[in-house]
């Protein structure tokens, strides 16, 4: 019995050994949920009878453990956002629409803190320098034919920090973090 007892803790002291030892490479996947100051796209999915909304934030990241519990790594944003409205009240006006293009590189680092015995629960302390380009495209479509359409973009670069909580399961980690790049979660 006592052998069994000994195995069990064997190996449940192995399943929650942490998973950002020193060498540790980390590869995942983030996107916005809610924008920050610096990008202007995040997934979206609206058909109504007067919107028509779709998008898509993407964010690979790509890491290493250069101590346990710190990561030094590099992300790149990749989004688009497009928005068509028919404005009910608005003669002469077929539609509006915006066409944001995100593109962006950042080099970053956190350091986590384990916040329970198992070390499954982590939150960590977060900072990146973000490059980032945002194009917007407006344009007007009117009754008579003619399309009148407007572009400006700004490039930005940024250092942001900010604060997540992450879960790691046996292969894998959730994370939520907030910065002025948004809010995003990430796999």
């Amino acid at each position: 019995m006592k052998k069994i007892i000994l195995l069990g803790l064997l190996v449940l002291s192995l399943q929650s050994k942490a998973q950002l030892e020193k060498g540790t490479r980390l590869a995942g996947l983030q996107t916005n949920l809610i924008l920050g100051d610096i990008y202007a796209t995040n997934p979206d999915l609206n058909f109504s009878q007067n919107v028509k909304r779709y998008g898509l934030n993407l964010v690979p990241t790509l890491g290493w453990a250069v101590q346990r519990n710190w990561i030094l790594g590099g992300q790149a944003t990749l989004g688009f956002w497009h928005e068509r409205r028919v404005p009910p009240y608005s003669p002469g006006i077929n539609y509006n629409a915006d066409n944001y293009y995100d593109l962006g590189i950042a080099p970053f680092t956190r350091l986590y803190l384990d916040i329970t015995r198992n070390k499954k629960w982590k939150g960590y302390g977060l900072a990146s320098i973000e490059f980032a380009t945002v194009q917007r495209v407006y344009k007007t479509s009117y009754q008579n034919g003619i399309t009148q359409s407007t572009k400006d973009s700004f490039v930005d670069l940024r250092g942001s920090l900010g604060a997540g909580l992450a879960y790691f399961g046996p292969q894998f980690s959730i994370d939520l973090n907030a910065a002025i790049t948004g809010l995003r979660l990430g796999v």
